[in-house]
């Protein structure tokens, strides 16, 4: 019997937000200058003196938003962790509601490993994993460390269990 041991244990980089980071970053000054011509520009003649009120926070309210989102991208890639023992390939994910994705080591299929030219800078790629799971068909790990030794590990522990459980892949 194959022990309980967690041979690989990873979250993703927050370099999956570069997006993100990159438009937070060309919206505050988007949004200062917003704020500028609507102080020097605005006809207040027309508008009720309820909505002027708004409409001079509507800068703070749109920079709220963007710190908002960037905060909740962020949390969102920091809650995600992969675990591979063996027998089970497990993921969690999810803020308020986690979810917890386990896939049997025997279902899995195929690898795939893409490093994208800004993961490459990083060291980081991608580890796609086919499955014959009925839930989850692919798995996708993203922006993690090494991805070449941990398709190797994940690699020998699949071969392992499925020796260990007799099982196998016929298409």
């Amino acid at each position: 019997m194959i022990q309980k041991t967690v041979y690989i244990k990873i979250k993703p980089s927050q370099i999956v937000n570069l997006e993100t980071f990159v438009l937070s970053l060309l919206a505050i000054p988007f949004i200062i200058y917003i704020d500028d011509v609507m102080k020097e520009y605005l006809p207040l003649t027309f508008i009720p003196n309820e909505m002027k009120i708004h409409l001079y926070r509507l800068p703070t309210y749109l920079s709220a938003f963007v710190l908002i989102n960037l905060a909740y991208k962020s949390l969102q890639v920091y809650c995600i962790q992969y675990e591979v023992d063996s027998e089970e390939l497990r993921c969690y994910s999810g803020i308020f509601k986690r979810k917890h994705e386990i896939i049997e080591l025997y279902r899995v299929k195929d690898f795939l490993i893409e490093k994208p030219f800004i993961y490459r800078l990083f060291g980081l790629g991608n580890l796609t994993i086919y499955t014959s799971d009925k839930t989850t068909p692919v798995l996708r790990m993203q922006a993690i460390k090494e991805p070449e030794e941990k398709y190797k590990i994940l690699r020998g522990l699949v071969e392992l269990n499925r020796r260990e459980k007799h099982v196998f892949e016929v298409d």
